[in-house]
């Protein structure tokens, strides 16, 4: 054995040395997603450049108190070839050194992780052998992949603002709402009053519990041409307690876009009916938010229904309960819609052992590691998983949590009077809507979890 270069790590009073050929990268600790039944010396899963790494606690494999996640000191190290689907977490990074062959003392027993000891300065560098001690863990099953080695860098990982979007399509081509100004999204197989004289792209008036609602066709006003079909749905948007409805082609999901990502447009440029673009995955999404928001409301003034305030206010209080609807097996289930952090399209996901049959797998969002619970397995439903399967990330209790459904169907604002109480391990009401024709489960996140960490 030869070892070229070491990196020191401090432990309080005691010095380790690595090679520097295992290690990657260093970089500061992020996020932590915990494990149930993880093997000793695992802390758990955590995204890092990319990937969905497992991270080993040097100081548990060496029998000592674990790192402290939260100092300053921390680091994490990213490991190359072989070992490179474990990270090792440590308590402080001091130096790299190269080896002089003179103050290096080979030990020869196979069975301790210490294979050498490195007279540097003052102090004596226990050097590791990374193969022993990761050898001593049952490893969580993630695939290795080859990392080309380099110099040791060091990266900070830093968590940014972002704003969340529902993201549709026109024409093939796609655009986002800021959420903010979305109140509900509502079925387009609807009767329309006809207005006399209005313009080409407003269709009607539509009564919307005990509201009347214009409903333009957005893809008519952006000069699109107007396939009706069974997944249009309408945007019900609302801006200082009034609505208008916008009829699209299709919804596509929910996303939290970091706002590194968006670019807004110059003033200029904003005749085009829109705000700016989102850089995502490759591709330009434009958006609108409240200017031309604005510019639609105002466009369509006359049209929007002018209750007094105070009647808006008073419907507006019983609509105290907005939900995101979807399917499994053909049946509706909602979720409240302020747990939902954002909608994806369904991905494969890495397969974690130690974990219940609920859990199936763990999936890597820009960087945060978000476990995958089957609904289907908790309510003993036969789960058949098709290309336009949906997977809704919800946060629960700061962490977030993703969970694999059939389709989405609406996000709907729900009055008090449509909802039943339920008294069920997962549900706590049944909405009964369309005067009964129409029932939804409305589940219960925090019940779903709990029964599964008891």
């Amino acid at each position: 054995m030869q070892i070229q270069e070491i990196l020191i790590i401090k432990n309080g009073s005691q010095n380790y040395g690595i090679s520097t050929e295992d290690i990657n990268q260093i970089s500061r600790v992020p996020s932590l997603m915990q494990l149930p039944l993880r093997p000793y010396g695992t802390r758990g899963l955590c995204g890092l450049a990319g990937s969905i790494v497992s991270m080993v606690d040097l100081n548990l494999l060496l029998d000592m108190p674990e790192v402290d996640l939260d100092a300053d000191q921390s680091r994490l190290l990213s490991l190359n070839g072989v070992y490179s689907s474990n990270a090792l977490l440590v308590s402080e990074v001091y130096n790299t050194v190269d080896i002089d062959e003179n103050k290096i003392e080979y030990i020869e027993d196979t069975d301790d992780a210490v294979v050498a000891i490195y007279k540097y300065k003052d102090v004596l560098v226990q050097v590791l052998s990374l193969k022993i001690l990761i050898d001593k863990i049952n490893r969580v099953s993630i695939d290795s992949k080859e990392v080309l080695n380099g110099k040791v860098k060091v990266v900070n990982t830093k968590e940014e603002d972002s704003t969340r979007f529902l993201i549709f399509s026109m024409a093939n081509e796609k655009f986002a709402l800021n959420i903010d100004f979305l109140r509900e999204i509502i079925l387009s197989d609807i009767n329309f009053t006809d207005i006399v004289g209005s313009p080409k792209e407003l269709l009607g008036l539509i009564t919307l519990r005990e509201e009347l609602v214009a409903v333009i066709d957005l893809r008519t006003y952006y000069g699109f041409l107007n396939n009706r079909n069974d997944k249009n749905r309408i945007l019900i948007a609302s801006l200082d307690g009034d609505a208008i409805g916008l009829l699209v082609d299709e919804i596509i999901d929910i996303k939290s876009v970091l706002n590194k990502d968006i670019d807004h447009m110059p003033e200029e440029f904003k005749k085009n009916k829109i705000s700016g673009v989102i850089h995502d995955e490759g591709s330009l999404v434009s958006f609108f938010d409240k200017t031309i928001i604005e510019e639609i409301f105002e466009k369509n003034r006359s049209y929007i229904d002018s209750k007094d305030k105070v009647e808006i206010l008073e419907i507006e209080e019983e609509q105290d309960s907005e939900v995101i609807v979807f399917k499994l097996s053909s049946k509706e289930y909602a979720f409240d819609v302020n747990n939902v952090a954002e909608i994806i399209d369904i991905i494969n996901s890495t397969e974690v052992a130690f974990t219940g049959d609920y859990i199936e797998g763990m999936i890597n969002i820009r960087g945060q590691i978000v476990p995958i619970v089957s609904l289907f397995n908790i309510l003993n439903i036969e789960e058949k998983i098709y290309d336009n399967s949906k997977i809704i990330i919800c946060n629960i209790d700061g962490s977030k949590i993703g969970f694999v459904v059939d389709s989405i169907s609406d996000i709907l604002s729900i009055k008090q009077n449509e909802i039943i109480d339920q008294e069920d391990i997962f549900f706590n009401h049944v909405l009964h809507l369309d005067n009964g024709n129409r029932l939804i489960l409305f589940m219960d996140i925090q019940k779903i979890i709990a029964s599964k960490d008891n």
